[in-house]
């Protein structure tokens, strides 16, 4: 059984001030969630007739959301562990200074 909209956002809120540890189950839940949040805001979800849902969130939140999303995403370009973009064969990573 998949997680209803509410049972998302409820695991969002819990952990929108003080986000999960990366890499541990629960910041997989919570960016699952985070995803399936997004996505349903946007039109993106079926109901049970296939009929697309318009959930409404706050502007506010969903800025604060879609920021997460993107500080979190792991690699826009493809999923090479060491962050080498398909098309650009380059590390697009951040690199502290130093």
């Amino acid at each position: 059984m998949s997680p209803t909209f509410e049972d998302a956002l409820e695991v969002v809120l819990s952990h929108l001030d003080n986000p999960p540890a990366e890499g541990t189950p629960e910041d997989e839940a919570f960016l699952a969630a985070l995803g399936e949040v997004l996505v349903a805001s946007q039109g993106g979800l079926d109901n049970d007739d296939g009929a697309r849902q318009a959930i409404v969130i706050d502007d506010d939140l969903r800025t604060r959301l879609e920021a997460i999303a993107h500080r979190r995403r792991l690699n826009p370009f493809g999923e090479h562990p060491d962050g080498i973009g398909p098309t650009l064969g380059m590390d697009l990573r951040v690199k502290p200074p130093g």
